[in-house]
């Protein structure tokens, strides 16, 4: 077959064509399922990404509320926020043990 009966496309007219058909078929379908695959697997691509910057905008979020939290909790902090004439006790406080006496 001669480059210029295949540009011009006499293959596809011949008596023994219907092989060519099935094979330009064939290759058709082929490259559907391939480009098809292949946006499936850009939106997938796209939605891990914008999960990826989620799960780092909570982690931050997360990092400063406990932050916060941990401030809280500091005795300075706590000394700043009693109220109402209560202070800070430097001793430690002490439990009474009350022991009942029958004898």
């Amino acid at each position: 077959m001669k480059t210029k009966d295949i540009i011009k496309g006499k293959f596809l007219v011949k008596e023994y064509a219907y092989r060519s058909w099935n094979f330009i078929v064939f290759i058709t379908i082929l490259s559907l399922i391939s480009i098809t695959s292949s946006h499936i697997m850009d939106r997938k691509i796209r939605k891990i990404t914008k999960i990826s910057e989620e799960i780092k905008e909570l982690k931050s979020e997360y990092a400063d509320i406990h932050s916060q939290c941990m401030k809280m909790q500091l005795a300075s902090f706590l000394k700043k926020k009693l109220v109402n004439g209560l202070e800070h006790i430097e001793e430690p406080p002490y439990e009474l043990i009350l022991e009942d006496i029958k004898n």
